[in-house]
């Protein structure tokens, strides 16, 4: 119960507490308590105006100007006119509006923690021929590390003995493993899983590409500029007319003044976008969609660019078999896949199960394979019905002697297969894009025709260029590392526009906190890239990132609406005070009517 009671805004205990104050006013007045309640509510009223005060001049030091203004103005002139009630409503209202908007901002940012419970903390260095165990931060440029099977690459180091592969989607967020051998380099944050390898460390872990990205994600969470309140966009000018028209009272008469500061307290302009985007991330919830705080509608809906990364985003991040080729005219396609199949049924590799998968769907059984044998991370040989057969990718085919090279391409996501050193056919692979991405695509363009779109990738150039030109993207950036992926995203916000980034991995995770709004799919459960992003889409249906663009379209323009509404109201009532038809206790009441008005208006955003 005390955490709880920690956790909660001390806006909210205003309210309620100035809330049964108030009330309690009905039931002293003209009693001999009457004066001990006057006097409870005149403190209550100082107290509860002293956080808005501050935040004010909070905000007055950071060159913000800030609506509450008027309101604090108001307390003080009220108070100093007697005008208890009014000076209560209007703090209760304050209050409650504080919160509503406090509980919009709320978002709990857990991913460096996150982050770093990743980074691997020991490493296993050989060290005069015997094998020690050590911290991560004792790793020295030029020791030898032994990497076994599901271990991630302690620093950045070179391969010295052993063949693999790895998993590198943490910092490329590919899904298609490495292949790796003597001389290759291997990077921090990567999983090895094939054979056991040892590498040599060029780097020590604080330099290290790992540790790189979490001080990017550091770095760029605090650069992040600050969300503007919707409601001090139109602030000034609503100022400016309330406290023209407040001296023009106060020189026929200081009570009515007050009348018109009690009025024109902007509570709507308040309520009226705090609401609307509560409304809007209960809206959203439903849908799937966690949005982590209300100026991520804002953010989105004036939005200039989207930058999507590719793989597990845009595609599903799995290889697929795209075609199957023969060279040899008397050797099918479906007998491509049959020797495959035979080879690779007994393997682990991300390849073998696309394979199997293909062939299954197919409806290709396996031949009889013997003395098949896999080098880790290259390709597997061995006999199919007593011929010798080799499947793999190029490096692999080449150093195993085979004499026709002219239909190889040196290309990750093509394996070859050859019979006797000649090569027979190749099977390419490609990443599957999920069915609904070029829809949503439209969809956004629809909502924001003048918005850019841009595919940002670790992938090779031409595989990025060819999903990219199928989606209808009008910009294309491959062989992008993570910092490329920020620099790229802050260069376009330098030159005037918001960015929303989309993406699901690790290796996204900079890019997700350095943009204007980050959108992480979290199919995959928790992640470092769901607890840095802003928004969090639940499902496994990238449709719902349109969604999301239309529900904060639809919520900025009802909290505008609202905003409108109640400064339209506002300006009537300034009208009617100056006049000296609205006195003040009325006027508070008068403008509690108006905020219901507001409140139903934007609660439409449900």
């Amino acid at each position: 119960m005390v955490r709880f009671f920690a956790k909660v805004d001390i806006h909210i205990y205003m309210a309620f507490f100035m809330f049964w104050l108030l009330m309690l006013g009905f039931l002293v007045v003209g009693s001999p308590y009457e004066i001990l309640w006057r006097k409870i509510l005149f403190f209550s009223v100082v107290i509860g105006s002293v956080p808005l005060f501050l935040e004010i001049v909070s905000s007055l030091r950071k060159k913000i100007f800030s609506v509450d203004i008027i309101a604090v103005t108001a307390v003080v002139a009220a108070l100093f006119t007697g005008e208890l009630i009014a000076a209560g409503i209007i703090v209760l209202m304050l209050s409650t509006g504080e919160a509503l908007e406090q509980f919009a901002k709320q978002k709990a940012r857990t991913s460096l923690e996150r982050l770093l419970r990743f980074a691997p903390t020991k490493a296993t260095v050989k060290e005069d021929g015997t094998i020690v165990v050590v911290p991560i931060s004792q790793v020295k440029i030029g020791d030898f590390i032994l990497i076994k099977k599901g271990e991630v690459v302690p620093v950045d180091g070179v391969v010295e003995d052993g063949n693999s592969y790895l998993d590198e989607s943490v910092v490329n967020g590919e899904s298609t493993p490495r292949s790796i051998s003597k001389g290759d380099t291997v990077i921090s944050g990567t999983i090895n899983q094939g054979d056991v390898f040892t590498m040599r460390a060029t780097k020590t872990y604080d330099t290290s590409v790992f540790a790189g990205i979490v001080r990017l994600v550091e770095k760029a969470e605090e650069e992040k500029a600050p969300t503007v309140r919707l409601a001090n966009i139109y602030s000034i000018y609503f100022t400016l007319v309330t406290f023209t028209v407040t001296i023009f009272a106060y020189l026929k008469d200081p009570k009515l003044a007050t009348a018109v500061l009690v009025v024109a307290t902007p509570c709507p302009l308040l309520l009226a976008a705090p609401i609307a985007f509560v409304s809007g991330m209960s809206r959203s919830a439903k849908r799937g969609i966690i949005v982590k705080h209300g100026g991520v509608f804002e953010l989105i809906a004036k939005a200039k660019a989207y930058f999507f990364d590719k793989t597990g985003t845009l595609t599903l991040g799995v290889p697929n078999v795209e075609r199957v080729v023969s060279f040899v005219e008397n050797v099918s396609e479906k007998d491509i896949v049959q020797i495959a199949l035979t080879l690779e049924q007994g393997s682990s590799h991300v390849f073998a199960q696309g394979i199997l998968s293909h062939a299954h769907k197919e409806g290709v059984k396996p031949l009889t394979g013997k003395k098949i044998k896999e080098t880790i991370g290259q390709g597997v040989s061995g006999l199919v019905d007593g011929k010798e057969y080799m499947l793999g990718n190029p490096l692999f085919l080449i150093e195993s002697g085979v004499d026709d090279k002219k239909e190889i391409r040196h290309d990750r996501s093509t394996v070859y297969i050859a019979e006797s050193k000649k090569i027979l056919g190749a099977i390419v692979f490609s990443d599957v894009i999920r069915k609904n991405s070029k829809h949503v695509l439209s969809e956004l363009h629809r909502l924001q025709p003048q918005t850019a779109f841009v595919l940002i990738t670790g992938d090779d150039k031409e595989h990025a260029k060819d999903i990219g030109k199928r989606l209808g993207f009008t910009k294309i950036e491959a062989n992008c590392l993570p910092e490329d992926k920020l620099r790229l995203i802050k260069k376009y916000e330098k030159n005037g526009g918001g960015v929303v980034m989309v993406g699901d991995g690790v290796n996204d995770a900079p890019s997700l906190a350095g943009a204007s709004v980050g959108v992480a799919l979290g199919t995959h459960g928790a992640t470092v890239a769901t607890d840095i992003a802003d928004a969090v889409v639940m499902v496994d249906d990238l449709e719902r990132v349109g969604e999301l663009a239309q529900i904060s379209k639809d919520t900025v323009r009802i909290a505008k609406e609202s905003i409108f509404v109640g400064m339209g109201l506002s300006f009537i009532a300034m009208g009617f005070a100056y006049f000296g038809h609205l006195p003040p206790i009325e006027g508070a009441i008068l403008q509690e009517g108006i905020d219901v008005l507001v409140i139903l208006n934007a609660l439409r955003a449900l």
